[in-house]
């Protein structure tokens, strides 16, 4: 694990323009059938109705552990041969496959990728067994992107460079090997898109699992630094989505390079869901 030091966590509005001008075929984008909203407000597009408009979400955290790639493949068949807990598996077609286990075995030939098709219960089971637990989303926040100071629009720096993570591309059926790989990438593959903290596959490769219900982890800069500090370290309560950061092999971050911030059902297996634990 690698060691991050306390500091300044914050979220805030990430609508950064299209990478190098980049905007996908007409067809890809979605027509404005929202109004616009009055002064002061945006458009929530989940509830389709006017709010206020965000703003910045700031939390101090306090010095922690954190894994330096996601968990592999291996390393989660160690914690199923331990344990006799269920392997990833998804009785569905286009899991069968490529993607499902048989028995504690992974599939031939990605013993170092990171593990997938494992729900947030399951990453939290992990970590436990590990003696640690899944990052916050303000702790996955600093580590990835680095102290706040820098205020990094990726986790190496500035500049998109698609040499630097595992991606895919907005146009169907999502995959490009321009980088090396059609889906997951062996951890660590991509050093040149280590972070500050020396984290590495934070963008790019599998989602991550966090341990926030939505996100709620981070308060207002009103919030006292004391209010700041204890709902960062946990998360804000039970929920139907929990946060998950960083994109995947799937994800294409030229047309959206802010949009690596995600939520999923805690529940759900997908093939590009990961997780890295904390302490």
């Amino acid at each position: 694990m690698l060691q991050v030091t306390g500091g300044w966590s914050q979220l805030r509005p990430r609508n950064l323009p299209p990478i190098d001008g980049y905007t996908p075929p007409n067809h890809l984008i979605r027509p404005q059938s929202v109004p616009t909203p009055p002064a002061g407000h945006h458009i929530d597009s989940k509830h389709d109705g006017p709010r206020q408009t965000p703003r910045p979400s700031r939390a101090w955290v306090e010095a922690f552990l954190i894994d330096e790639t996601e968990v592999t493949r291996a390393a989660y068949k160690a914690f199923l041969d331990s344990t006799g807990y269920r392997p990833p598996f998804v009785a569905e077609d286009w899991a069968r496959k490529e993607w499902n286990w048989s028995g504690t075995d992974y599939p031939p030939g990605t013993a170092d990728h990171p593990v997938v098709m494992v729900s947030f219960f399951d990453a939290q089971e992990y970590c436990a067994w590990r003696g640690g637990r899944l990052p916050t989303e303000s702790e996955w926040q600093l580590a990835a992107m680095g102290p706040l100071e820098h205020d990094f629009s990726f986790p190496w720096g500035y500049k998109y460079d698609p040499q630097k993570l595992n991606h895919g591309k907005v146009i169907d059926p999502n995959f490009d090997e321009s980088d090396g790989y059609k889906t997951t990438a062996p951890v660590g593959a991509f050093p040149a898109g280590r972070s500050w903290f020396g984290l590495l596959d934070t963008y790019g490769n599998a989602w991550e699992w966090t341990s926030s219900y939505g996100g709620g982890d981070l308060p207002t800069d009103e919030d006292s630094q004391h209010v700041a500090e204890e709902r960062a370290k946990r998360a804000a309560g039970l929920g139907h989505y929990v946060s998950v950061r960083g994109g995947s092999y799937y994800f294409d971050l030229r047309f959206n390079p802010g949009a690596e911030r995600n939520s999923f059902k805690p529940e759900l297996r997908r093939k590009t869901s990961g997780f890295r634990c904390a302490k």
